[in-house]
Parts: C-alpha cells; sequence; structure tokens
C-alpha cells in the first residue's frame, strides 16, 4: 500500500517506527484551543511545551495519525491550516518561546480537526486516538531511559537520600515531572527500585501517589 496505509499490529503500537512522521493534535487541558503539527516523535514535542504535558494537554482528547513521509505530513498541515484559517489562535501565555510553532495553534476547531482525521482512517491510515494510549507505551518503552536519568542525576547531586526539593525549571524538577507522569500513565518501572528515590518522590510529587505496601512482619493481624 502506498503513502501511510499501513496496518500496525495493536501489540506494536506507540513502538517508534524509523521513517515515521505523526501529524499530531494536542488540546489544551479544560479549553478548546489546540496544537496542531507534525513530529517525529509527539512526545518529546509535548516534552518541549510543558514538562507537565500529561497535565497541561488532554491526552484523552488528543490523537495521532501517520505518514510514510515528512512530505505526506507536511501536505496534511498545509491543508488543515488553510482550511482552518478562521480558527487560528495565538499560543497559551504558559508556553515557551523556546518551544516554537506559535503560529500553530487553532481554537473551536476539535470537532472539525475529528472529522478529518476520520475520513483520513476511512482511507486506510492510522490514527492513535486518545493520544493517552501510545503516550503509555512510549513511556513504557523508554524505561532504560528514565534509570540513565535518574543515575545521572546522582552523580550530579549525590546519594538520593540527600537530594533538595525539586524545584520547576531545575533538573530535579524535571525528574520529579517524568516520575509523576509515569504514576499517572501507570509506567514506573519495577526494577527502578530504590527506597529513597521513592521516598524523594513522594516528598516532591504533584500528583496523588499509591499507598505504600506495609512492611512485612507488622501488618495488621
Amino acid at each position: 500500500m502506498g503513502g501511510g496505509r499501513r496496518l500496525i499490529p495493536v501489540g506494536s503500537i506507540g513502538r517508534r517506527v524509523y521513517g515515521t512522521t505523526f501529524l499530531y493534535v494536542l488540546p489544551c487541558a479544560n479549553e478548546d484551543h489546540a496544537k496542531l503539527g507534525i513530529a517525529g516523535d509527539p512526545l518529546v514535542r509535548m516534552q518541549a511545551f510543558s514538562s507537565r504535558y500529561y497535565e497541561f494537554f488532554d491526552l484523552d482528547a488528543g490523537w495521532l495519525l501517520e505518514a510514510a513521509t515528512v512530505a505526506e505530513a507536511r501536505t496534511w498541515e498545509t491543508t488543515l491550516k488553510r482550511q482552518l484559517r478562521a480558527h487560528a489562535a495565538p499560543a497559551p501565555l504558559l508556553v515557551p518561546t523556546r518551544a516554537g510553532g506559535r503560529t500553530e495553534w487553532v481554537r473551536g476547531a476539535l470537532s472539525a480537526l475529528a472529522g478529518w482525521r476520520d475520513a483520513q482512517v476511512a482511507q486506510g491510515f492510522v490514527a492513535h486516538a486518545p493520544l493517552r494510549g501510545w503516550v503509555r507505551q512510549r513511556l513504557l518503552q523508554a524505561g532504560t531511559d528514565l534509570q540513565h536519568h535518574v543515575q545521572a542525576m546522582v552523580e550530579r547531586f549525590g546519594a538520593v537520600a540527600y537530594w533538595p526539593p525539586a524545584v520547576p525549571g531545575t533538573p530535579l524538577g524535571v525528574l520529579r515531572d517524568v516520575l509523576d507522569a509515569c504514576v499517572l500513565l501507570e509506567t514506573m518501572p519495577d526494577d527502578l527500585g530504590q527506597a529513597e528515590l521513592d521516598a524523594w518522590h513522594r516528598r516532591n510529587s504533584g500528583v496523588p501517589l499509591p499507598a505504600m505496601s506495609p512492611t512485612p512482619g507488622l501488618e495488621r493481624r
């Protein structure tokens, strides 16, 4: 099949495929305002807008459409921007200037975008909707990256037990945000396994954490 018309096995959904480019639609949480664009790795793109992208964007309303080439994805993006010119909106104030893409935001266009996406799916193109499932699979694949991230912080700040608080915008703040994502999307690696790291995260987390397991031998009888 030509173009992006490919059938993806269920077990590989969210897997980073070399050469794949995605058109993405990222609605902001709690408002009808969305980012439209293309990316080879949409997770990295979301993180550029906010290290707490899972709170900034509505992952249940967002979606991706796979293109076989960058040119195909750019054609989709250009077509949609022309069709939705009346919906063009400024970027949210909280989006950092360094993230770019300030002319690719729309307001009041989610229904039109979903209709266009469904028409492409009817032609055989592959969509990932809602976006939450794709992000979860992407995080599961990045477990080793998280271990390397933790090790880099140990090399920089010393033993976890002596780490300072996680301040937004600092390396430890970014790590806290990554760990919070793993909690919310249920992707925390089983072998991350440091009691000190768990304790540090509990002191700094911005999301509700699961209750700690009781200490062996101290359960109620």
